[in-house]
């Protein structure tokens, strides 16, 4: 059984309720309708239709009397059949239609007063047809006097006659008759037909007019009618004004108690909206407070309080019942909030991380992967799916080229350690032929499978080998820059006794040549701690801006002693007039290093391809110039290309390579802002590509830049035989000689000694500076000349400075085994001061004094 006070129970009654008023005012609208339209079709089918016929009737009756008139003075018969049948026509339609009248009262009153015009109407037509007659008499008998009158008073009568016979006086006919008979008195036979006419005319003037008389009595009788008419067709619109009056206020009346009655079931109606309004509202809100209070539990908010919903039907229980079940739900939550977290926290990580990780089930089947598994493995993502077996997902990794190996670089077997990540943890490399290095590391799973994490160890492992190198190259320009200031000073007391030998014109021939090997042997330690400062980046370069393809063809001569005589020397120049800013002595220096290590490689047969070009340079994308030495030897494998660099690495046999060639080669390029490019293959050749920028000039190139080094000898011997012209210069001039090395000191002095300047040599600064201040009113010192690592906080630099505050007037000359990039960097030394590097030729050393004393003597 159904509850009262239950929601439906509620909403059916108020709806039974409403559908009750609605019909009921359906009901009261149709009777009330239906009456309206009853009074509306008696008033517009009776009451209108009949006043109109009235009104039409009494229309119809006054045009009769309007025309009544003209048919009275209609001249001739036909014309007055013609009105007859027109107003028999009219008589007819008003009968027809007083006969149409609803109300017989009314119907017979007006077709009597229709059928009295219509008497008066043909008794008028009848006159008329009898004057028309009577006129045809006289006529007649005009046509009879007209032969016998002829006065003009005659002629007159006769037209009066035929104008309006029924006009002429008595008096005139019996003139006209006088008239006649005293004329005619003679002749009696004219006398007895015109006297009988004249008497007709008598008679028919009296029968005229008394027929006018008798026709002007009907024409107002007509009228008179037709007024009689018009006020009795106006009291019968009257009398329906009444009736259509009686009719409005019947209809009024039922619409007001219609509406009346409407208006008390609209209240109600309306109160009873108002009540399911209220209803609906409140059912409203207390079903969308349980609903919200739902959803916001359903999307995971618990910080509510439940609503308090105080109802006895559905909702409350609805209420009631999510009240029970937000106690649960939050009693789940708080189980299952930290696992969730947990799981949130872990699928971000899954995701997130840079490496790649995939888990497989005891049977070799994936489970899951995150994003970074297929795209380390080189994978479609498209492709993998959840339980796809691992020997599925090997055979789509195998249309890539790769190789597995140990952490120790030995190569490992696949299918072992697949075995064994189900037992044990497993890790392994997996290279590709990209170059791409990707780590495996299993861990088996206590249920059975394994995880596997996988690191992309490229980036690392070429950070590595930069790493090596650098240190490699560290350690070496530390080697290289600590042994340079003492081995230069070694090469410089040699050479600088050397050069004393060599100044001494009492050798033999044959000591001559022992003194020449000497020599070269010297040079040649020079030029291999240039190449060493040089690799390590120490050594100071003298760029200027250079054609490569005219430099290439200046040293070709060198180039052919290079090359073995089962060898071929192939030239293929393509960059002229491109030009690259770049030290030349350096550039001919790897070029000739190059060529030499291709001949090795080709063991005497081959062919050695030097070839230019335009490119890019690979790291900034710059305009740059190639320079490719291409040979056809055995090449090289990739353990052996990837250290090809290093310095004292080399594969040739002990005693016949340094292993620094290539290295010094790498160091120039790179020290010049270069790119070196290497490639090989066993068995293929091998190619090393100098790549170099683009030098843009704004001026053409100097004479100078232009030129090898036999322009810049001839250059310098031409310097030499200037200083040998003004050895008289030196007579007389004091040098201060500061060298805390007496092996390089003693050469120095006898060198100077030997053109005439007079020397005084010390050991430190601070003797040089006391020397200076001894000798400064006589025997002044003219110049310094003075080492700058002198092996206390004293260096060179700090004279230089002191004896330009303190002897403005004295040139000082600085001499150095360092670079001088690492003076200016260590001893702050400034680019512009003259600076000697050791070990100092002896033309150098006289050529740069002499500038110095010219400089200072002009400056006097």
């Amino acid at each position: 059984m159904m509850k009262t006070t239950s929601i439906r129970f509620q909403l059916m009654l108020a709806l039974f309720v409403l559908l009750a008023l609605t019909t009921g005012m359906a009901a009261v609208s149709m009777s009330t309708l239906w009456k309206n339209q009853t009074i509306l079709d008696t008033v517009s089918s009776t009451t209108l239709t009949d006043t109109n016929t009235a009104l039409n009737l009494s229309e119809g009756v006054a045009q009769i009397a309007a025309i009544a008139p003209y048919a009275a003075n209609s001249v001739r018969p036909i014309l007055v059949q013609i009105e007859r049948k027109h107003l028999e026509t009219r008589i007819d339609e008003l009968k027809r239609q007083a006969l149409s009248l609803h109300q017989k009262e009314f119907s017979d009153e007006l077709l009597s007063r229709v059928s009295q015009v219509e008497t008066l109407i043909y008794q008028l037509l009848a006159n008329i047809e009898n004057e028309l007659f009577i006129r045809e008499d006289l006529l007649a008998s005009q046509f009879s006097l007209d032969p016998y009158l002829s006065s003009q008073t005659e002629l007159n009568f006769i037209d009066a006659l035929s104008q309006d016979p029924s006009s002429i006086p008595d008096g005139w006919i019996t003139f006209i008759e006088d008239e006649l008979t005293q004329t005619y008195r003679a002749d009696s036979v004219v006398l007895q037909q015109l006297l009988p006419v004249l008497s007709s005319l008598r008679r028919s003037k009296v029968q005229i007019q008394a027929l006018k008389a008798e026709n002007a009595f009907l024409l107002s009788s007509i009228r008179a009618q037709s007024d009689r008419m018009a006020a009795y067709v106006l009291n019968l619109v009257k009398t329906h004004q009444a009736d259509v009056k009686q009719q409005q206020k019947e209809s009024r009346e039922a619409i007001n108690s219609a509406s009346g009655i409407m208006v008390f079931i609209l209240v109600i109606f309306l109160g009873g909206v108002y009540y399911l309004y209220r209803f609906n509202s409140k059912m409203t809100k207390d079903l969308s407070a349980v609903t919200d209070e739902m959803l916001s539990l359903a999307m995971g908010e618990t910080n509510m309080t439940a609503a308090h919903i105080p109802r006895q039907d559905e909702i409350g229980q609805l209420a009631k019942a999510f009240r029970a079940f937000h106690r649960n739900a939050l009693d789940k939550q708080r189980v299952t909030a930290d696992l969730n977290r947990q799981n949130i926290m872990l699928e971000t990580i899954f995701n997130q991380m840079q490496d790649g990780l995939s888990a497989f089930d005891g049977n070799n089947r994936l489970l899951v992967w995150n994003q970074r598994y297929p795209i380390l493995m080189k994978l479609n993502p498209a492709l993998l799916t959840p339980g796809m077996h691992l020997n599925d997902i090997k055979a789509l990794i195998a249309n890539t080229g790769h190789e597995n190996r140990l952490p120790d670089r030995s190569v490992a077997e696949y299918d072992d350690m697949a075995a064994n990540r189900h037992i044990k943890p497993v890790v392994f490399e997996r290279h590709f032929e990209n170059g791409t290095i990707i780590e495996f590391s299993s861990r088996p799973i206590p249920s059975g499978g394994f995880v596997t994490l996988y690191r992309d160890l490229t980036e690392r492992r070429k950070i590595e080998q930069q790493l090596v190198q650098s240190q490699k190259m560290e350690t070496l320009g530390q080697l290289t820059g600590g042994i340079a200031h003492d081995f230069n000073n070694l090469l410089a007391a040699q050479k600088g006794n050397l050069e004393l030998m060599d100044m001494t014109a009492s050798l033999d021939d044959t000591n001559r040549r022992y003194l020449n090997r000497a020599l070269t042997v010297t040079e040649k330690g020079i030029q291999m701690v240039e190449r060493l400062l040089a690799f390590s980046s120490k050594q100071a370069l003298n760029p200027s801006a250079v054609v490569i393809d005219e430099l290439i063809e200046e040293i070709l001569d060198l180039l052919d002693y290079t090359v073995s005589s089962g060898e071929e020397l192939r030239i293929e120049l393509s960059t002229a007039p491109s030009a690259v800013y770049i030290d030349i002595g350096g550039l001919e220096n790897a070029l000739l290093n190059l060529a030499l290590n291709a001949n090795a490689a080709m063991e005497g047969k081959g062919t050695l391809t030097l070839s230019t070009g335009h490119c890019c340079l690979v790291a900034s994308k710059q305009m740059a110039v190639a320079i490719e030495v291409r040979d056809t030897g055995k090449g090289m494998d990739n353990e052996v290309l990837n250290r090809a660099v290093e310095p004292f690495f080399t594969t040739k046999e002990k005693g016949q390579g340094s292993g620094l060639g290539l290295s010094m080669v790498f160091g120039f390029v790179q020290q010049s802002g270069g790119e070196l490019c290497l490639s090989s293959s066993p068995e293929q050749g091998s190619s090393v590509a100098i790549l170099l920028p683009l030098h843009e000039r704004e001026h053409p190139l100097s004479h100078e830049e232009t030129h090898g080094d036999d322009e810049r000898n001839k250059a310098h011997d031409k310097d030499a035989v200037l200083l040998a012209n003004d050895q008289a210069a030196f007579i007389g001039k004091r040098v201060l000689l500061v060298e805390d090395d007496a092996d390089v000191a003693s050469p120095l002095i006898e060198i100077l000694t030997h053109y005439d300047l007079d020397v005084c040599p010390v050991r430190s600064a601070e003797e040089a500076l006391n020397v200076m201040q001894d000798t400064r009113d006589e025997n002044s010192i003219d110049l310094v000349l003075s080492d700058i690592n002198l092996g206390s906080t004293r260096t060179g630099v700090w004279l230089y400075e002191e004896v330009s505050t303190q002897y403005p007037h004295v040139p000082v000359v600085l001499m150095s085994g360092l670079p001088a990039h690492e003076l200016e960097m260590h001893y702050m030394l400034k680019p512009h001061w003259p600076l000697l590097a050791k070990p100092v030729s002896r033309q150098q050393l006289l050529r740069a004094l002499s500038m110095q004393i010219k400089k200072h003597v002009e400056s006097n």
